[in-house]
């Protein structure tokens, strides 16, 4: 074989390798973020319609804070930790009562906007969404806010209620 088709055949497999380090990397990093993202979804606990209920309301200027006893029971399999909430409040929304339908959430009293609910155990908790307020003649619904818990990570899962 002469010096050019053995230069060639090394030209060839060094393109060969070179492709093959890069499908194995292509490859590592797909599983990688595979695997994040499968391991991203939160379980979230689930809110005990028949022992929350609408309490009041507070106009303060430019926005309404609304106050809600809410019972959580944790049924993961895990404690939840250092989650935070937040609120969407559709009903009051669409009724021109508010000027969008996200609210933040903490806890009435306490001010904290941090709850931990350890595996299997129920708690109820007041508390307050603050939203804007839209400044009409409307009222507020009373209907219970869909809530989402917001884990330390920044993962986010809805709050069902049964």
């Amino acid at each position: 074989m002469d010096t050019a088709a053995r230069k060639d055949r090394r030209v060839w497999l060094h393109i060969g390798v070179i492709f093959g380090v890069l499908a194995v990397l292509l490859a590592g990093v797909i599983l990688v973020a595979l695997a994040l993202s499968s391991g991203a979804k939160q379980e979230a606990p689930v809110m005990l319609r028949e022992q929350c209920a609408y309490e009041m309301y507070e106009i303060r200027t430019g926005e309404v804070r609304l106050t809600y006893r809410i019972t959580l029971q944790n049924n993961t399999g895990k404690d939840l930790v250092d989650f935070a909430m937040r609120g969407v409040l559709r009903d009051d929304y669409k009724s021109g009562y508010l000027l969008n339908a996200d609210a933040s959430v903490e806890q009435w009293g306490t001010h904290s906007k941090v709850f931990t609910l350890k595996d299997g155990e129920t708690q109820t908790w007041d508390i307050v969404l603050t939203a804007p307020y839209y400044r009409n003649d409307e009222k507020a619904s009373g209907a219970l806010p869909q809530l989402y818990a917001i884990y330390p990570d920044g993962s986010e899962a809805a709050i069902k209620a049964q």
